[in-house]
């Protein structure tokens, strides 16, 4: 396979490079070629660090707002699985996170029990889900 040059191009401050075939459609969004740029040493090409925990908070707070002591990271779709699976709710198969979140929100603010939600008309049970 052979490995093809791209092309270096700017726009209000970033760099990208872009694949040639490209090259039109990113003249037409307003991005200009220009002289290619060295990656820095300690990033591989292409790389942006990401920010810190501590970076994020520090953002936020300067933002004004208030993050809470010991905010934790989203659940994961087996986490939210398995709570679902731990009231008794059927899960469907194949279903993205958003869906299981939805699910997981519809199934708390209904108050019933995971047979009583299984046993819920399909119409019923995706109309409370969808908000």
């Amino acid at each position: 396979m052979t490995e093809i040059e791209l092309t270096p191009v700017t726009k209000d401050g970033e760099y990208i490079e872009v694949n040639p075939a490209t090259l039109a459609e990113h003249k037409a969004l307003g991005w200009v070629q220009c002289a290619r740029q060295e990656p820095s040493d300690n990033e591989p090409d292409g790389a942006k660090k990401a920010p810190t925990v501590p970076e994020i908070k520090a953002t936020l707070e300067g933002a004004g707002v208030t993050v809470p002591d010991g905010a934790k990271k989203a659940p994961t779709v087996p986490e939210i699985k398995a709570t679902l699976e731990g009231a008794g709710v059927t899960v469907p198969d194949g279903a993205k996170k958003a869906d299981l979140v939805a699910l997981l929100a519809a199934f708390e603010r209904s108050g019933l029990s995971g047979a009583d939600w299984n046993n819920l008309a399909d119409e019923d049970r995706a109309n409370r889900v969808s908000y």
